[in-house]
This record gives structure tokens, sequence and C-alpha cells, in this order.
């Protein structure tokens, strides 16, 4: 007969055994299946629990100490039940002070987000990436990116719910730095373009003072002298001009506003008539300057003849002025043709002071010339041939240099690039070619009013229509071009001046259509930006002529707007 003091006695140990954390004490089940029995089988079931219970907690409490995050167990109302120890250094709380208090305690948008968060651990049981920022005791917020999922018991019931939160601080900062540079690389490429923009009209403005009035003169009985000066003042206005419109391109290229246009023209023309001139410069320089374009050519292509032609002579300009004796040869040669484009390849070559081999690939980057002696002895910025590579690029083509170009004499230069050019999809006959006048009139009366706050671009819009044979008007302010147009609104075309004190030309424009004046305005400024376009049309105007113009630019412009037929005189 089995002793119950005994058993009880082995009952008293179990527990003991127990409450000392050895779960594998076990104590046999008597056979007999009475009381005591009952209790032993109990106490053995709580054992296996309590077991099992201790082993999570321990591969917790491992997990706890492994991970770098923060980590929270809460209950199904964020009552916090535990923590780690990177939750209580970061925060700089005391786990123990954190237990038992609600999660949103520790948060600063815990509340906002609870909504959402509920809505997907209920659906889904976890959700990821959601922005909480924790508190530190020191009062600091630290950013984080936190992950919730539902915990489960060994019986699979819903037993509180994990928080793993990763510190993002450094990610913020570096986000906020990159936002920062950001915000400061547009602000200074604002500054930068308003700088460009104020620099080309306060530049522009006199020089159309400069070009206008001498090109008015030259038109005139004049000592052979005075011709001569008057010739070389236009030619250095236009080389300035030439440098602004060079740093204006440039700008335009690096910011990626520089628009091309596709539009059909006639190659060989085009060519010829631009690069005729320079044949004229070579030889007053005593260089021999030949020129060839291949009759395979077709005569109609599609492309921007503007820009093309900005690339030739920017090219056929250096080699006259690198060049001091010797020779300048220019081809262009069909290489590629199909039904809908062809491919041009042209060779600018010349007997000039060459390239030296360590500097062949820096000539087409920004502000860079082959030497320093070359800046002092020819002059330049150095943005020509970067602006031709960039322009040939944003066309399809390239451009590349060999020099020297003779290897018997070691010198010169040969710049070969490439041309890939669209073919119109029905190609009209072309008209022939007809001889522009060099003087202009008007075959009928017309009455012109100009608005500028300048004198001397006044005086030159003035000369040049009335030398056309229009009656002007001239107003320095937009009030006062109001004030006329109030009183008398019988002019044929306005031209507006765009930046003037008191009321611009956009305002002066807006205030004159209110008064039913449905004649063309035209923007005659020195502001060049296409933005500057865009306003001028967006205020009423009809057009836009850029400063410095020329006789037949002011002569086209009027002909435009209102149909006036050129009479070419003598």
């Amino acid at each position: 007969m089995v002793d119950p003091n005994n058993r009880i006695e082995g009952i008293n140990r179990l527990i003991f055994e127990i409450a000392e954390g050895n779960f594998d004490y076990e104590i046999p089940r008597s056979g007999l299946d009475d009381e005591i029995d009952a209790i032993i089988v109990g106490i053995n079931m709580l054992k296996e629990e309590l077991k099992s219970s201790t082993v999570s907690k321990n591969y917790l409490e491992s997990i706890y100490k492994g991970v770098v995050d923060m980590l929270f167990v809460v209950d199904k109302d964020y009552i916090i039940q535990s923590t780690n120890s990177v939750a209580a250094d970061l925060l700089g709380i005391d786990k123990d002070q954190m237990t038992g208090k609600h999660f949103a305690f520790f948060t600063e948008n815990f509340a906002k987000e609870h909504g959402k968060i509920t809505v997907a651990i209920d659906k889904e049981k976890h959700i990821n990436n959601v922005e909480l920022q924790f508190k530190s005791k020191t009062g600091s917020i630290i950013p984080t990116i936190v992950s919730i999922s539902q915990l489960y018991d060994n019986r699979s019931q819903e037993n509180g719910i994990l928080v793993v939160a990763k510190d993002i601080t450094k990610e913020k900062q570096a986000q906020e730095e990159l936002r920062k540079a950001k915000e400061f690389a547009e602000s200074a490429n604002v500054a930068k373009s308003r700088f460009l923009a104020n620099m080309s009209h306060e530049i522009r403005t006199p020089l159309n003072g400069i070009l206008g009035l001498s090109e008015v003169m030259l038109g005139e009985e004049l000592l052979p002298t005075h011709r001569h000066y008057l010739e070389i003042i236009r030619s250095s206005g236009k080389n300035l001009t030439q440098l602004i419109n060079d740093i204006l391109d440039f700008s335009k290229i690096e910011s990626g506003k520089l628009n091309l246009e596709i539009i059909p023209f006639n190659f060989q023309e085009v060519m010829k008539s631009n690069i005729h001139p320079y044949k004229f410069l070579a030889e007053q320089k005593g260089l021999s300057f030949h020129y060839h374009i291949d009759a395979t050519i077709p005569k109609v292509v599609m492309g921007d003849p503007t820009r093309i032609t900005q690339v030739i002579l920017n090219l056929v300009g250096n080699a006259i002025k690198f060049t001091d004796d010797g020779l300048i040869d220019v081809s262009f040669l069909l290489t590629k043709s199909s039904a809908k484009e062809v491919v041009i390849k042209g060779v600018v070559r010349d007997t000039g002071i060459g390239v030296p081999e360590e500097k062949k690939k820096l000539i087409f980057e920004s502000f860079t010339q082959a030497d320093d002696t070359v800046t002092r002895k020819y002059g330049g910025t150095g943005l020509g041939l970067s602006i031709v590579k960039s322009l040939l690029q944003q066309m399809d083509g390239d451009i590349s240099i060999e020099s020297p170009a003779d290897p018997g004499s070691k010198k010169g230069s040969s710049f070969t690039f490439t041309l890939k050019l669209k073919l119109p999809e029905h190609i009209t006959k072309q008209e022939s070619p007809t001889i522009k006048p060099e003087t202009y009139t008007f075959d009928k009366h017309l009455k012109i009013l100009i608005v500028d706050d300048n004198k001397i671009n006044l005086l030159v819009a003035k000369k040049m229509l009335k030398k056309f044979g229009a009656e002007v008007t001239t107003a320095d302010n937009g009030f006062q071009a109001i004030d006329l147009i109030k009183t008398s609104d019988d002019y044929d075309l306005i031209f507006m001046d765009i930046q003037m004190p008191e009321i611009d030309g956009y305002e002066t424009t807006v205030e004159i259509r209110k008064l039913d004046f449905s004649k063309p305005i035209v923007a005659l400024s020195a502001n060049a930006y296409s933005d500057h376009i865009k306003n001028s049309l967006a205020s009423g105007m009809n057009g836009h002529v850029q400063k410095p113009y020329n006789e037949k630019q002011l002569f086209d412009a009027v002909n435009k707007y209102v149909n006036v037929a050129q009479t070419p005189t003598s």
C-alpha cells in the first residue's frame, strides 16, 4: 500500500522544484486515480505551461538583446508590457518606467496614426512603414519607421502586439540636407538667370543705340574715313552682341531650356548665304578660303537653320581667327540618306596654330581655350566650342578634332562634325532666292507709336522708321502712351519696350487693350529670354523684336504685322 504522507511530501518537492525553475523534475502517479493523483496531474500540466512560457520568454529576451531597433510588447490596449535596452537607451528612460504606461505617452503622433494601425492589425494582423515620432526624456524628437504585428501564445491565441521601431534620424538629416541643397541650387539658378537677364538687358540697351545709329549713319553720305570708323564700331558691336548671345545660349543649354526648331529650309542656300561673307573676311586677312557643298544633299531638309548656322559660323570664325597664313577649307558631304532622313558630314579645316594633344578634349569644355596665351592674343570666352558640341549633340550629331591637320607641317586643325536632319514628307518646289534690298521703304502711309524710356533707343527706332517712310510718334513712359491712345487710336502699330519705370510694357499693353485698341503691339525689348516673350504675348502683344536689331529686322516686323510690301531703294 502507498503511503499517503510520502505522496504529499513528493507533491511538496515537485512544487519546490518548479518554483526553482526545474521543470524537468517529475513524480509518478500512484495508479490509484484518487484525489492526490488528480493533484499531481494538475501540477504536471501547470509545470508544462510554465516551462513553455519560460522558453518563450527566454527566446524573446534573446531577440531583445540581439535587435538594434527599439522593441515594445504591448497589450491590445497598447499598454507597454516590456521593451528592450535599445529603446531605454535611445529614449533615455528606464525599462521599468515605461512598463505599464500607454505606448502613446512616448510618441508624438501615435494618436493620429492609431485608427489606421488598428484597422490594419484587425484585418491583416500587421502593418509596415508607419512613421512615428518618439519623444525622448530630454524632449528631443526621434523619427522612426515602425512595423507592428499581432503576437500569439502557444495555443494560437492573440497575446499582445509587437512594435519594432527603426531610428531614421540620420536618413531624415540626409533628406533635409538634400532638400536644403536642392533649394540652394534652385535659388542660385534663379539668381543666375535673373543676373543674366538683367545683364543682357543692360548691355543690349546701349548696344542697340550703338548699332542702330551706326547703321543709320552708314546709309548717309560720309567721308571714307568716317565710314571706315563706323564700320569698325558696327563690327565691334556685333562681336559684343555675339558674346552676350553665347553666354545666354550657354545658360539655356546648361539648364536644359534651349529649344530647337524643326522647320523646312534650303540647306545649300542657307549655308552659302551665311558662309560667303566669311570668304571676304578671310581674304582681307590674306587667307585662301574655299567651301564646297555636296550637290547630292537634298535641297530641302528639316531642322533648326539658325542653330546649324551658329555651329558652322562659330567653327569658320575660329578658323579665320586662329589662322595667320594659309587657307580655310569648308566642306559638306552627304554620308547617309534614307526616305526619312540624311546624315551630313561637315569639315572645317585650317592651317592655323592648331591644338596641343593634351588640350584636344578640354577645348569642348566651358570657359576653356587651348592656352592662356591664346586668350591674350586672340580673345574670346572659351564658350564657343562648348556651345557647338552641346548644340550638335542636341541635334543627334557630334564633333571631333584632328590636330595637326597636316602632319607634314605640324600645323592646323580639322574639325569634323555630323548633322542628322529629317526630310519633309512633301517637298514643294522652292522659289528662287531673291536679293534682299539694303534699304527699305513702305509703299503706304503708316502711323507708328514707339514707347521706350531710353532716349537713344527712341532715336534709333524713330530714325529707322522715318527712313522707311512712317509717321512716328514717341512716348518715353507707359502712362504717356496710354494718354496718347486715349486721345487718338489711329496708330497702325505700337512698338513697346518692356522694362520701364513706374509702369512696364506688360502693364501698359494691358491698359491699352482695355481701351479697345486692336492694332498690333510688338515688344521692342532687350529682354531675351523665352519667358519674356511668353509674358509679352500673354499681356496682349502680337510679337517680340529683340534689341539690338537692324533695319531689316525692324522693317520685317512692321511688314509681318501690318502687311506692308517692301520696296528696294537705291
